[in-house]
């Protein structure tokens, strides 16, 4: 008796193990960021190939992982349109606030397209005549960007 062959779709399978692990992951990370760590930690994915952007999005898509994006929106983070209409400035301000620290803002996709905590009881204000880097920072900035570095081999 031999047992019968799995379809290639169980074969191709991707591990329950790592399906979890991107679900935790999809919390802080985004897909880049999940793939990088994936592939550090030595995983493969169902066919055996190396973590890619585009692999962690379909293993997202086709397990029903909730994005990261509806993660931090129902974390309550705004986006930057409605940050700018709560602090009166605009959508570009909003960046370069974040940038500068004044508000807080997290990283919901590789394109560095960022969702922010509501400031508070005391938001920052426009404050004509005085430098960004004068102001009251945020507490924690918080950053999710990528820190690439070069070598030569």
């Amino acid at each position: 008796m031999v047992p019968a062959p799995l379809n290639a779709w169980q074969q191709r399978a991707t591990n329950p193990a790592v399906v979890k692990e991107i679900d935790s992951l999809l919390d802080h990370h985004t897909y880049q960021q999940i793939a990088s760590i994936l592939n550090e930690r030595g995983l493969r994915s169902g066919e055996g190939k190396s973590f890619s952007v585009q692999i962690v999005a379909r293993i997202q898509r086709r397990y029903g992982l909730m994005p990261r994006y509806d993660r931090l929106r129902k974390a309550g983070l705004l986006t930057g349109q409605e940050m700018a209409v709560l602090l009166g400035i605009t959508p570009q301000w909003v960046k370069i606030w974040n940038r500068h620290g004044l508000i807080r803002g997290h990283t919901c996709n590789d394109k560095n397209h960022c969702l922010y905590e509501h400031p508070g009881d005391d938001p920052p204000r426009k404050a004509q005549g005085i430098k960004l880097s004068r102001r009251g920072l945020a507490s924690e900035v918080v950053s999710q960007r990528t820190q690439e570095v070069q070598c030569e081999a």
